[in-house]
């Protein structure tokens, strides 16, 4: 018998532990190419995407989303109506996805904007200063795959707008 309550003393504690887990790996950094000033004339994203690889551009247009990690984002056509663009009369939780927009011209209006690396690959990194449904003008280099998806890269960015949400919707984190 004190053998079995031993072995349940053993277990319960045993049982109570939590694994020892690695700490969460560290944010990735802050990328800066904030531009001091609005570099002027730009085109529209659709305008863009009618221009070759290799052209420089400076393109404006809204930020839809951010992929997690890397200082990439895409950008949607100012020309596009976003939820809450309309103001209070608008029921979109989530304005920044453009619900509100067919998928194929939500697809026709977006680019990918991306840093690169010295490798050539996406940057890693976080880009505190811009958010979700900000107008942004952009400087880079546009490129176009084998299937004729459009990414500029950016050698830096100036946001023009931070547009307000409608009230009770928040920001995502």
């Amino acid at each position: 018998m004190k053998l079995f309550v031993t072995c349940l003393v053993l277990v319960a504690f045993a049982c109570g532990k939590e694994e020892a887990k690695p700490p969460p790996a560290p944010p990735p950094p802050p990328v800066d190419l904030k531009l001091a000033a609005d570099p002027g004339e730009a085109l529209s994203v659709l305008q863009v995407k009618e221009k070759g690889s290799g052209e420089e551009v400076v393109v404006f247009g809204r930020i839809s989303n951010f992929v997690k990690g890397f200082v990439t984002f895409n950008l949607v056509d100012e020309d596009l109506y976003y939820c809450g663009k309309g103001g209070a009369e608008d029921e979109c939780k989530t304005p920044w996805d453009y619900c509100c927009v067919d998928a194929g011209e939500r697809a026709k209006g977006t680019l990918a904007v991306e840093i690169r690396d010295a490798d050539g690959r996406p940057k890693k990194g976080s880009v505190p200063e811009l958010r979700l449904l900000d107008l942004v003008a952009v400087n880079g280099t546009v490129e176009k795959d084998e299937h004729g998806n459009v990414t500029v890269v950016a050698s830096g960015w100036f946001r023009r707008e931070r547009p307000e949400l409608p009230d009770g919707l928040h920001w995502p984190d």
